[in-house]
Order: structure tokens, then sequence, then C-alpha cells
């Protein structure tokens, strides 16, 4: 597969991740951090399987990094990285459907 898309949503969580840790540990650590989920999504395109699925969300898998934890789908030639949210953030919350 090895590739991967990134849904608005998930943009927007990307957004708030890199605010968050710029304010709180500095640019050089956000630069970082940001690199390593870019990596983890770049595993994840090329083992898509490795993720664990969501039972509360059919059709959802999800691998965590960190802090955080990546939502995403399988399609036949890409993945799409729908969340990325907080490990104490409610999925049933902020994934579709």
């Amino acid at each position: 597969m090895s590739a991967y898309r990134v849904s608005f949503a998930a943009r927007g969580d990307l957004k708030a991740i890199a605010r968050y840790t710029a304010q709180k540990w500095g640019l050089k650590q956000r630069i970082q951090y940001l690199a390593e989920i870019k990596t983890c999504f770049k595993m994840l395109a090329d083992q898509p399987e490795i993720g664990i699925v969501h039972i509360a969300s059919p059709g959802f898998r999800n691998f965590h990094h960190r802090s955080h934890v990546v939502y995403y789908t399988l399609h036949t030639d890409h993945i799409l990285i729908v969340r990325v949210l907080h490990e104490r953030q409610d999925p049933s919350r902020h994934l579709p459907g």
C-alpha cells in the first residue's frame, strides 16, 4: 500500500498538537515530534494491519504513538488518517459515525 492521506480533522489535530508542543516544550521538540508522527504515518501505510481494530468504531484501526493515538481506515490504495487524538480523549466523541 505505502500511501496515506490525512483528513481535514486530522490536519486540525496536528496543528493543535504542534501548537501545544511548541508552547510546552519549544520549537525544537515540536519539529521532532511532528516528524515522528509523520514517520508513524508512513509505517502504518507500509504495514496497515499493524494497527488494532477499534472495537467501538467498526472500520477504524488505531495505533498508539507516545501520548497520541492515530485512528485510520484502510482503502485499496492508501490509508486515511482520520484523527490523531491524545490518549485521554474519548474517541467515540471524535470519530465519525
